[in-house]
Formats: structure tokens, C-alpha cells, sequence
């Protein structure tokens, strides 16, 4: 009981994290800093925890920002942000 629950714990850490990456680092739509909106990404974050712990490869989270920029937000993708933000991103899951 106690491991789940440190997994759930350490689970909860990671998505706060990536949630904070990509309203900090990525954020196409700019609403990093509305209050409102904080929640915007979240639905990017179980997935990309998944890439991360699955050990996928920095492009091809790098091509899912990308993905999601041009299919699901109708924006240019921006190919450089979504490097960088997918580096940091693998950083994350080193020290988690």
C-alpha cells in the first residue's frame, strides 16, 4: 500500500511538472500567465508522462508538441520550441 502510494505520489509530481514546462516553456497559445487557464495543457500531460516513462526518444515527443500545435490548435508548429521543451521534458523523467 505504501509503494502505490508513493507512486501515486511520485505520478502527481511528475504531471504538476510537465504541466508547469508547458505552460512555462512551450505555451503556443500564450496563456501562460492567466490564472484561468492554467489547466489548458493538462490533457497533454498524462500522455507526454507516458512518451516519458516509456523511454520515448526526444524527437518524437518533440513531434508530438508539433502534432499537437498543427492538428488540435490550427497554429504553424514550432519545430525549435518544441525541442527545447522536449529536452527539458526528458530531463524531467532523470530526476523523478
Amino acid at each position: 500500500m505504501v509503494a502505490c502510494s508513493m507512486r501515486h505520489e511520485t505520478l502527481d509530481l511528475l504531471h504538476a511538472a510537465i504541466r508547469d514546462m508547458l505552460l512555462r516553456d512551450w505555451d503556443p497559445i500564450g496563456i501562460g500567465g492567466v490564472p484561468e487557464a492554467l489547466d489548458e495543457y493538462d490533457a497533454y500531460a498524462t500522455p507526454i508522462a507516458g512518451m516519458l516513462a516509456s523511454g520515448k526518444p526526444i524527437p518524437d515527443i518533440s513531434a508530438y508538441l508539433c502534432r499537437i500545435e498543427r492538428e488540435q490548435m490550427g497554429l504553424a508548429a514550432d519545430p525549435q520550441r518544441a525541442g527545447i521543451v522536449a529536452l527539458r521534458l526528458k530531463a524531467l523523467r532523470s530526476v523523478s
